[in-house]
């Protein structure tokens, strides 16, 4: 019996530590999966991004290539700001319409076309439309700088895409 009166509890203290670390150890454990999860999302919206850039980038080019009369496209004569939404909004850019299949994105991908290389200032015409192309390029082919912008499920998840597109300076060589 004095081997009773002589325990003072240890078992308990001990026993409410491992209780404490085990805790801590399951929060921290909580935590890190939920950072895993949100990093997995993220990836996933930019490559929803991404993938919506790349459709704007091939309807730019599809409507290029389509395009029997180069002087009547509209051309932009400076590149959009990729960091700043006001700048996709001119006359020149052009928003893909809504598609229905999931997922819904923030924004509809736009794309905006410009001359790759813009006609010399010795040349005449590049006075009327400035935004003429010239042939600098490759012989007689215009190219086309196309700037596509996708934004993911969420307005802070953005890929801007760009391409030089040639095409010949004749629609019957297409």
């Amino acid at each position: 019996m004095n081997k009773r009166k002589s325990q003072t509890g240890m078992v308990l203290v001990i026993g409410l530590i491992f209780l404490l670390l085990m805790t801590v150890m399951s929060i921290a454990a909580m935590q890190t999966g939920g950072l895993d999860e949100r990093m997995a999302s993220n990836a996933n919206d930019h490559n929803i991004a991404f993938q919506a850039a790349e459709v704007a980038l091939r309807r730019a080019e599809n409507f290029i290539a389509g395009n029997t009369d180069l002087n009547e496209m509209s051309l932009a004569s400076v590149a959009p700001d990729s960091n700043n939404d006001s700048n996709w909004t001119d006359a020149v850019s052009v928003t893909l319409p809504p598609r229905v299949p999931p997922p819904q994105l923030a924004a509809q991908p736009i794309y905006v076309i410009r001359c790759a290389y813009s006609a010399t200032p010795t040349d005449p015409a590049s006075f009327s439309n400035p935004t003429l192309c010239s042939e600098q390029c490759y012989t007689g082919m215009n190219c086309y700088r196309v700037t596509a912008r996708g934004q993911g499920t969420i307005a802070t998840s953005v890929v801007v895409l760009e391409t030089i597109f040639r095409r010949p300076l004749s629609s019957d060589k297409l």
